[in-house]
């Protein structure tokens, strides 16, 4: 830390403003403070202690004896320190707790301590900075507790520190040199950076207890691999001698020792295990056929258990399988009587139909024997509607109005389905021959993959088709 510049007013003997400027001596490299007694000189030592810790040494922390004397009410106190951190410039302003005069009225008023923090910054432009200098003022902090903190943070010393290495008071150098070994040791520390050093011997010493540590593990260990050595060879004593750098421990020649014996055992061992591997798998091939021989034999009895059942149930078997023939030429021939049976049923239902429809019909013909067609029934249609638009019938026409009309309505839809039935019937005429041949190939299809339950049902079907075109011909004609 460089002090460059100090201005102070009101503050110890000083009551006008005095600026101070240390960088003017920077050439010299050394200077000196003189002047008589009571003329200022630890005052100025004064401000700068004041202005970057807040108080003064020699009246112990007391602000009262700040303020010159000489100031009359409306006078300034302050203290403004600037210097150099870091390659930073900061500037610090500081007043003291005194009484100044009030504003309004008479009197005087305490003012309160105040303080603030600024910080040279290049970009910042301040138009009462001298030429060339380089960027202005920025404001940092401006309370006294904030500019505290921040100044504990930038200062690289405390207060005491400071007052003990680079401000020794008045009476003060003693108390230095009397203090215990510990402060003096911190205070030097802090001053001249030898944390670094304390930082690597104990570095060192973590690493010798560490090494110390991981020298034991290992001798432990050899002392359990020598311990577990001892007993595969099976000796109380075994060849080689105690490490002379570990007692307790075996050295390397011993190791070789037990190694030698320790592999002479282990190719006995190899051979034993071979002859054992050897009669392990013959005694496995034994075992093998003998489970084969063992599951065989049980297949046997259990064929023989089987057929004992089996010819205690010959006849109840011998009925099962007669009735299992049975139901199989059955199958074969039951789709055909079940269509039967359905066109049957069918044809019945559209004779009924028809002689019912010949008898309702029989009432309005002049010769209930006649056959009629469509052409008949198409003449006696326009006939009738002839005599109900002539006036000699009107008297029995309007009589006969509500029966003639159901009649006619009757009538047309007969003739209709009669139209229509005329129609299909032709056209099964003539494709009666080919689907004849059809029936003809799907019934014999039909019985020889009787036991195929899906084709036989659609084979029925088309035959069931077949024979109710062939009943509604038959009946046509």
């Amino acid at each position: 830390m460089k002090i460059k510049r100090l201005r102070i007013a009101g503050f110890g003997p000083y009551k006008n403003e005095q600026v101070i400027d240390f960088e003017r001596f920077d050439a010299d490299g050394i200077f000196l403070i003189t002047g008589k007694t009571g003329a200022g000189k630890s005052s100025i030592l004064d401000a700068v202690c004041f202005a970057l810790y807040g108080s003064v040494p020699r009246y112990e922390g007391t602000e009262s004896p700040l303020r010159s004397d000489h100031c009359e009410p409306g006078d300034p106190t302050f203290v403004e320190l600037e210097f150099a951190l870091d390659e930073n410039d900061y500037r610090i302003y500081r007043t003291p707790k005194y009484e100044k005069k009030k504003k309004r009225g008479s009197g005087t008023t305490m003012s309160p301590p105040d303080a603030r923090l600024d910080i040279r910054d290049q970009a910042v432009r301040d138009p009462h900075d001298e030429p060339g200098a380089s960027g202005g003022w920025r404001s940092v902090a401006t309370r006294p507790v904030d500019v505290g903190h921040e100044l504990s943070r930038i200062l690289p010393l405390k207060q005491d520190q400071f007052l003990q290495v680079v401000l020794l008071a008045q009476n003060r150098f003693q108390r230095f040199l009397l203090a215990k070994t510990d402060d003096r040791r911190g205070v030097l520390r802090t001053l001249f950076g030898t944390a670094r050093f304390e930082q690597l011997e104990l570095a060192l010493i973590n690493r010798r207890k560490s090494l110390d540590d991981e020298l034991e593990s290992v001798r432990r260990h050899l002392a359990g691999l020598a311990d577990t050595a001892s007993r595969q060879l099976q000796r109380d004593e075994p060849p080689g001698n105690a490490s002379a750098d570990a007692p307790g421990t075996r050295d390397r020649s011993w190791f070789a020792a037990a190694l030698a014996q320790l592999e002479g055992l282990l190719t006995d061992a190899a051979e034993g295990a071979e002859r054992a591997t050897s009669a392990l798998t013959l005694a496995t091939i034994t075992v093998q056929d003998q489970e084969d021989l063992r599951s065989r034999q049980g297949r046997r009895n259990d064929a023989y258990s089987a057929l004992a059942v089996l010819d205690a149930r010959r006849e109840k078997v011998a009925l099962d399988r007669a009735a299992v023939l049975g139901a199989n030429r059955a199958s074969r021939v039951w789709p055909a009587l079940r269509t039967r049976v359905e066109a049957e049923k069918v044809l019945r239902q559209a004779l009924a139909g028809e002689v019912h429809a010949r008898d309702a019909w029989r009432e309005y013909q002049d010769d209930p024997n006649l056959v009629e067609t469509t052409e008949s029934l198409n003449a006696v249609t326009e006939d009738l509607l002839g005599q109900l638009g002539s006036l000699n019938d009107v008297l029995d026409a309007e009589r006969l109005l509500p029966g003639i009309e159901a009649d006619i309505v009757t009538l047309q839809e007969e003739v209709a389905l009669h139209a229509a039935a005329i129609d299909q019937t032709r056209t099964l005429l003539r494709e009666l021959p080919d689907r004849l041949d059809e029936v003809d190939r799907d019934l014999a299809a039909a019985t020889l993959a009787a036991a195929r339950e899906p084709e036989a049902r659609d084979q029925a079907e088309r035959l069931r088709v077949a024979q109710a075109a062939a009943g509604q011909v038959r009946r046509f004609d």
